[in-house]
């Protein structure tokens, strides 16, 4: 995935991005090509191919830029228990339910769970006791979870209010269900 500063390039990165949104709300991940994207976003493939390796980094891409859950926005804010970390992840599954929904539909949440794994990698704030193995394992488990419990919001209606669904997320980090 690109990451410098060329003017055009960056641009062409957006419009690759507004193009996949685009035609997301026409057909199914699956069914998109690169071919298609591109006509869409009005480049050509090698310049797909210099900015993203695949559709699947583009989606990567808009989940980091825009949509990411990052405990370390509130880097500074005191005390991040479990407590704080289930109620900030609750607000953001309900402001987020679009986006999650898209990829929970296209049947890509893996993308969500790269994106978390990340995040958690590679914020000070998340488990600052926790260092070498022992961090990416959990920044694994953390993430597989919170991709789970988004999933499963959505799977279900949404029909939960932001303090049951932070009571149950609360729920199943505290108590062992063996």
């Amino acid at each position: 995935m690109y990451c410098g500063n060329n003017k055009t390039a960056r641009a062409s990165q957006k419009n690759i991005c507004t193009a996949l949104l685009q035609l997301l709300e026409e057909k199914p991940f699956s069914q998109i090509s690169v071919s298609e994207l591109c006509k869409q976003a009005g480049i050509s493939r090698q310049t797909f191919y210099s900015l993203f390796k695949s559709k699947d980094k583009v989606i990567t891409y808009i989940f980091q830029e825009d949509y990411c859950y990052s405990p370390q926005d509130h880097d500074g804010e005191g005390d991040w228990g479990l407590r704080k970390l289930c109620l900030d992840y609750s607000n953001y599954i309900i402001r987020q339910a679009d986006f999650i929904r898209m990829l929970v539909e296209n049947n890509i949440t893996y993308l969500m769970y790269d994106g978390l794994v990340e995040s958690f990698s590679c914020c000070s704030c998340f488990l600052p006791h926790i260092s070498g193995d022992a961090r990416s394992y959990a920044a694994s488990f953390y993430a597989g979870s919170m991709t789970g419990i988004a999933k499963t919001y959505i799977e279900q209606g949404e029909t939960l209010s932001q303090k049951e669904l932070e009571a149950v997320t609360l729920s199943l980090f505290e108590n062992s269900l063996f």
